[in-house]
């Protein structure tokens, strides 16, 4: 009996090994490959522009599309506050990364103690001296009430002049829209503001739309940058806030651009408000990320 159970196990053992063998092989290779192609394309390079290497990279690659006063101008700003800073925890040549972490406390402090009153640039500012030669902005109706910060760093440090001022107002504008947590309904409300907007194809801005409450209802820019491609990549370009440092980031596609976004601020809502969006120009970007946690 213990012969005929071992041939049984024997013949059984046989069986599910040729089973094994006659599995389509280019099944498991597939499988495996498309996994690192899925990995290979959520890799995301930064870099704080940090080094000659890396600013003159960025310089050239902007200067395909945008127009090269505005590109010098922002390039200065980049070396300025790099300097202004000491170059605190800032990356210099790309390198790869998940999200990079900054000492704002001391980069804070090191940025007060050489440039006073001056507040810095924001995400906002820095998209919009990239572009203000790029796009045509229609006047309408303009609610600022949201960009003080933004007005106050326009006049203490100059860096935008009136007519510019009044353009950038209009643009990142806070736009009334209706008591729901519907992405759909604030970005049909975003889209009509943007149609005011004629943008560029080739260095595209993209923005992160942010649901307001606490006096009505409310969608406003809450962070933004500029997305350009680069031999068939892509290359964004944003400044984090006032404290927080520039970063280039080198994408294989603008949907990693838009998934990277859209994880690093998906958490800028309450109960009570939409969740935040993504818009590419004037226009929604739809995520299936935007019904996950």
């Amino acid at each position: 009996m213990k012969k005929l159970l071992l041939i049984l196990i024997l013949v059984l053992s046989i069986f599910l090994v040729s089973c094994e063998k006659n599995k389509p092989f280019d099944s498991t290779m597939d499988t495996k490959q498309k996994e690192v192609e899925i990995q290979d394309e959520k890799k995301i390079l930064f870099s704080n522009m940090s080094d000659d290497a890396s600013i003159e990279e960025v310089r050239l690659i902007l200067k395909k599309y945008l127009e090269e006063k505005n590109v010098d101008d922002f390039i200065k700003g980049v070396i300025e506050y790099n300097e202004a800073i000491e170059k605190t925890g800032l990356i210099g040549n790309f390198e790869e990364k998940e999200q990079v972490e900054y000492d704002v406390e001391t980069i804070d402090k090191l940025w007060t103690s050489k440039k006073g009153d001056f507040i810095g640039t924001n995400c906002r500012l820095n998209t919009f001296m990239l572009l203000k030669n790029n796009i045509d902005i229609e006047k309408g109706r303009i609610d600022d009430s949201l960009l003080f910060l933004d007005k106050d760093a326009i006049e203490v440090g100059h860096v935008l002049d009136e007519k510019e001022a009044e353009g950038f107002k209009q643009l990142f504008s806070k736009v009334k829209t209706e008591d729901t947590k519907d992405i759909h309904v604030h970005a049909q409300k975003m889209e009509e503001h943007f149609s005011k907007v004629k943008f560029d194809e080739n260095a595209r801005m993209i923005s992160v739309v942010l649901h307001d409450n606490l006096d009505g209802d409310f969608l406003f820019v809450g962070h933004v940058g500029v997305l350009v491609e680069n031999e068939g990549k892509y290359l964004f370009i944003e400044k984090l806030s006032f404290q927080e440092p520039y970063q280039a980031i080198k994408f294989n596609r603008k949907e990693d651009c838009y998934n990277y976004l859209f994880s690093k601020y998906k958490h800028y809502s309450d109960p009570t408000t939409a969740r935040p969006f993504i818009m590419d120009n004037g226009k929604l970007i739809e995520l299936d990320s935007y019904d996950k946690d």
